[in-house]
């Protein structure tokens, strides 16, 4: 069993040879710390990763770029995290959608970072692939203010905002299987740390049904789907289970989801990833995330886990606590 079928095996919430891990980000600077002059590729070999996760290109050239327009008319800007920030919106009523037109989700150049992850590490390593849902995207057009004030007075509009996400983003799996991708994820963050920030009841008149789409038209490519959302998801986790996905992540403690409770909850019915804190990775010491992962582990293993952290390894974990990290997965997997 290679790395590629443990991660399947996993979520398939069966037993693999060992517990896999991988994550969405690494920081550039800690990249930089435990893999010198390597590039986000190179670093999944010196983790050690089960799998190696791209993300869609949004711009067919932002090599040096601080900020750019994107395709959809949006602002975006790198600051000092690794990810980029949308800092400008589309959309400021209504109206303005009436004579839009989305842009293209087959263009070539989204696929190029996918194409370039398949050759080095397909039929490997596992590779998994980001999408959106119903969420990141109304809210990157309109603005979150203006979005929470939208979905309060013009649902319809809002409605209308969700179907030409999820019709894109069907589009761009359906392209991104036929070019090897083995596994969806979507990072739509719908909570905080008290809850859907919407509230729990627009969320399923509004956002669910997006999702549900979603994974109901992938569902006949046969890849499995991890939905991704931060905070606190108890209020709605029933919701997205039924939805049909495969695993949850990324089990948050310090937002009030336990992975023991998440496991004794939900453990026969999808898989868990994540479990180690953030918070933790930035302000502990080696020996505590070496028995925080023990502890994981020993939680939610064998069957249908894959150890992460509980988001991203932002620029402010130190580079020797993730080492920590790797090195007590090697042994406890």
């Amino acid at each position: 069993m290679n790395s590629r079928e443990c991660i399947l095996a996993a979520l398939r919430r069966e037993a693999p040879a060992w517990i896999p891990t991988f994550e969405w980000l690494v920081d550039r600077r800690v990249r930089e710390a435990l893999c010198p002059g390597g590039d986000e590729l190179d670093f999944v070999v010196r983790a050690g990763w089960d799998a190696v996760v791209v993300y869609a290109d949004d711009h067919p050239d932002t090599d040096g770029k601080t900020q750019y327009v994107d395709e959809w008319g949006l602002t975006v800007r790198r600051a000092t995290e690794e990810y980029p920030v949308v800092v400008g919106h589309r959309f400021d009523r209504a109206e303005d959608l009436d004579s839009f037109t989305p842009p293209d989700p087959l263009a070539e150049w989204h696929f190029r970072s996918l194409c370039k992850a398949v050759k080095r590490f397909g039929g490997e390593k596992a590779i998994v692939f980001r999408l959106r849902d119903a969420y990141s995207l109304p809210r990157y057009l309109v603005g979150m203010e203006n979005l929470m004030m939208l979905m309060a007075g013009e649902p319809e509009f809002v409605r209308k905002l969700i179907g030409i996400a999820v019709d894109y983003y069907v589009a761009m799996a359906r392209r991104a299987a036929a070019l090897g991708a083995d596994v969806f994820w979507t990072s739509d963050d719908y909570c905080d740390n008290r809850g859907p920030v919407m509230g729990p009841q627009r969320w399923r008149s509004l956002c669910l049904p997006g999702l549900q789409r979603l994974i109901r038209e992938l569902k006949p490519l046969g890849k499995p789907f991890i939905k991704h959302c931060d905070g606190n998801v108890n209020p709605i986790l029933d919701d997205l289970v039924r939805a049909g996905i495969d695993c949850i992540d990324p089990i948050d403690a310090n937002a009030g989801v336990e992975l023991a409770d998440v496991k004794a909850r939900f453990g026969g019915r999808v898989a868990i990833k994540g479990g180690v804190p953030v918070k933790l990775l930035c302000d502990g010491d080696p020996r505590q995330v070496r028995e925080c992962v023990k502890a994981c582990i020993e939680t939610a293993g064998p069957e249908g886990y894959i150890l992460s952290s509980t988001s991203d390894i932002t620029a402010s974990v130190k580079p020797e606590n993730y080492a920590a990290m790797l090195d007590a997965w090697r042994e406890y997997r």
